[in-house]
């Protein structure tokens, strides 16, 4: 059975990916992220291995134990304003780039990123067009 400090997790769902079993049930909406860990009879921890921030533990199962459950509010986007993130998870990714690079981008989704350098690497390229020609 699984453990989880809700004081570490960060709402990433990575143990949910992983799963095997898929008994990490996992649910969005726009405003929050729920996570719910199932009672596990499994002894494999790949959950446990790769929680990025030490979350979760395998103990023995108890039945009389519910079953553990976390939520977050989700974070939205600075550009569209959609919620794609939870701010533990934003928060660990902003701690772990160096010093030197800004974390501006953390704070936009996946897609707008993806807009956006989309949109730096073709103005970076008509650029050098006009530079040879």
């Amino acid at each position: 059975m699984i453990r989880v400090d809700p004081r570490l997790c960060i709402g990433c769902l990575s143990c949910s990916n992983v799963c095997p079993r898929q008994n990490i049930i996992r649910t969005q909406t726009e405003e929050e992220r729920r996570i719910r860990w199932k009672r596990c009879r499994e002894e494999c921890d790949l959950c446990v291995e790769l929680c990025p921030a030490g979350a979760l533990t395998l103990v023995p199962i108890d039945e009389s134990a519910p079953e553990p459950e976390v939520s977050f509010p989700l974070v939205g986007c600075r550009i569209c304003g959609r919620s794609y993130a939870t701010e533990p998870m934003l928060l660990r990714v902003e701690a772990a780039l160096p010093k030197s690079q800004s974390p501006e981008w953390v704070r936009i989704c996946p897609t707008c990123r993806r807009t956006a350098e989309a949109e730096r690497a073709t103005g970076d390229m008509v650029a050098a067009r006009r530079r040879r020609g």
